[in-house]
């Protein structure tokens, strides 16, 4: 089993989550997975990509409130900044 490390809500001091830490070689294997999927997605259209994209963004704004829940537990960021970190990552994925 490969070693963990605590993420720490730094608010609370609490432990969020537990994380596996990568190795060299699991390192090394999720960049090649990702080159592999860089191969199928460079051959989608631009028309197709920014589709795709949007859809996402559709999901990620409809987990508004869940996804600023982890970040506060995360980072300690005020409620207000979390909101508007995820509503960034909206208009990034759909600009």
């Amino acid at each position: 089993m490969s070693p963990t490390y605590d993420v720490i809500n730094p608010a609370t001091e609490k432990i969020v989550t537990t994380i596996e830490h990568f190795d060299l070689e699991a390192t090394d294997a999720a960049i090649a997975k990702a080159a592999k999927a860089f191969e199928t997605w460079r051959s989608v259209t631009p028309a197709d990509r920014g589709a795709m994209l949007r859809r996402f963004a559709a999901v990620v704004a409809s987990h508004k409130e869940e996804l600023a829940a982890l970040e506060i537990a995360n980072s300690g960021h005020t409620r207000g900044n979390a909101l508007w970190e995820v509503d960034n990552v909206v208009n990034v994925l759909t600009y």
